[in-house]
């Protein structure tokens, strides 16, 4: 594959007749079966949403794992047909990862290792697993892995099908070096969508060899991305504390005679997909009480309980905005069969029955249906937007109240990634405080019209100056550079420089 192949325009940018393979555990649909048809919808979580679009940049091909009986039924018509669902631009290819598999690498590994650990809740795991069963788990977690880049070397080899890979988040951080192995040549990237946490907190519940194994694994890719400085450093530090060969400058980390580059790009939104229900913003807007509004699904590191106390505290502390303000809460449950996750939805809803019970029916409603037109219409319609995650890679939600609401003040955890880039504009809070909270949500709810126009504004160029058009194009680009320095390395006679 030549370099030369990536540019047009300017170094290492993918021109929009090339191809592109994305990988991710989850698709970018999932199908239901409505009566005697299979339909689909548009799957959820904040990668799909970012990755949606990239087609409008390069032809892709998206590789992804089923989720569902219905999803399995549609794998399984393609084996026996052959080719890929969709034409044109993007087209799909599911796995059917037997479903014992599935559980282990995706539910008991990904989801309840890597996700607790990363966010830094490793202390909230009900019956966490010892050593023995970590690394067991682990192997699961690379066998999983080999499915996919099996498949994603099948793909490549299609005529004219691709010239580059991309793979993303923390369920394939085995993926790139084995993608390498089956593709020496290809430029591969890899993005890490959650935070990356210090040595001493991946050391609670993984033990070296582990984390070591998914840090060769993610190195096998050319450019790794991360949403912030502080991942990209203490991932950096996590290798060179275990891998003896591993020696970086920042940008670029050396190990075993490659390099791979070390990225910042904050994922964001795509203005243009934002589109509204309506008739939902009139009909809130037409109660005259002032709207507090959240959209999260019932996670641990969404801090959802916090965020209902945070308000009946306010309005203890404050008995004159009794009846006079409203919490409208899109939370969605998650992950209900983990002890974790239902303990989290029984707090939220045992928090925000409290404030119902002493200061009336409906002063917190929750929403628990997903609805991505209504929820966007919420945002826009809200006088206050409260975002307060204990940990958070990104945070689109706050973005997308940014671009959506002119006149909203956005309570926002400074653990969340978006507050780096909505800081001038946002009222940032502790999520840990409740108190810090309410005293955040008076503040929002009592600041002046003109002063939250101001912040608003802010809050939508720092979102719009940096688009999902602008992190994909960087991503190609990153990609490119790698591609070119790689073939300057081989032609002053060093191979495996990349």
């Amino acid at each position: 594959m030549r370099a030369a192949q990536l540019g047009r325009g300017g170094a290492g940018v993918l021109r929009r007749e090339d191809s592109l393979l994305l990988v991710t555990s989850r698709a970018p649909v999932t199908f239901a079966r409505r009566g005697a048809r299979l339909r689909f919808d548009r799957g959820a979580g904040g990668v799909v949403t970012a990755l949606s679009h990239l087609s409008r940049a390069t032809p892709v091909t998206w590789i992804a794992a089923t989720a569902g009986s219905e999803d399995r039924e549609v794998a399984a018509a393609q084996r026996e047909r052959g080719g890929v669902l969709g034409s044109g631009r993007l087209t799909l290819r599911l796995l059917d990862i037997p479903e014992e598999l599935f559980a282990d690498f995706y539910g008991a590994f990904s989801n309840r290792i890597l996700w607790f650990v990363q966010h830094g809740l490793w202390p909230l795991r009900v019956d966490p697993e010892p050593v023995e069963r970590v690394r067991a788990l682990a192997r699961r977690y690379l066998e999983a892995a080999r499915i996919f880049a099996d498949a994603v070397s099948r793909e490549a080899h299609r005529p004219e099908r691709s010239v580059a890979v991309m793979s993303h988040d923390y369920q394939l951080y085995a993926l790139p070096r084995l993608v390498r192995e089956r593709l020496p040549g290809l430029p591969l990237a890899h993005f890490v969508h959650i935070p990356w946490p210090r040595l001493e907190v991946w050391r609670r519940a993984v033990p070296d060899d582990v984390l070591a194994t998914l840090l060769r694994g993610a190195l096998g890719a050319d450019v790794l991305g991360f949403q912030d400085e502080g991942s990209r450093r203490e991932f950096a530090a996590c290798a060179g504390a275990l891998l003896p060969e591993a020696e970086t400058d920042g940008e670029r980390l050396t190990h075993g005679g490659r390099r791979t580059l070390l990225r910042v790009r904050p994922v964001s939104i795509d203005p243009r997909d934002l589109r509204p229900s309506e008739a939902r913003a009139r009909a809130l807007r037409e109660d005259p009480r002032v709207l507090v509004v959240r959209v999260d699904r019932v996670d641990p590191i969404k801090n959802v309980p916090r965020g209902f106390r945070a308000f009946g505290q306010l309005l203890e502390r404050r008995p004159d905005l009794a009846g006079r303000v409203r919490f409208v809460a899109r939370v969605v449950p998650s992950r209900v069969q983990l002890p974790e996750y239902a303990r989290e939805w029984d707090e939220a809803t045992a928090a925000a029955g409290a404030v119902n019970a002493r200061h009336g029916p409906g002063t917190v409603e929750i929403v628990k249906r997903p609805d991505r037109g209504r929820a966007l219409a919420e945002l826009r319609a809200a006088d206050v937007v409260l975002v307060n995650s204990v940990a958070d890679g990104m945070n689109l939600v706050a973005k997308e109240a940014a671009v959506l609401n002119p006149r909203a003040a956005i309570v926002l955890s400074r653990a969340a990634g978006a507050y780096a880039e909505l800081a001038e504009g946002a009222i940032g809070i502790d999520p840990l405080s409740v108190e810090d909270t309410a005293s955040a949500l008076e503040r929002a709810i009592d600041m002046p019209d003109e002063e939250r126009r101001r912040r608003a504004g802010l809050m939508r160029e720092a979102v719009l100056r940096w688009t999902s058009r602008d992190w994909m194009r960087a991503l190609m680009s990153d990609l490119g550079e790698a591609a070119e320095q790689a073939a300057t390395e081989r032609i002053r006679g060093n191979p495996r420089a990349f």
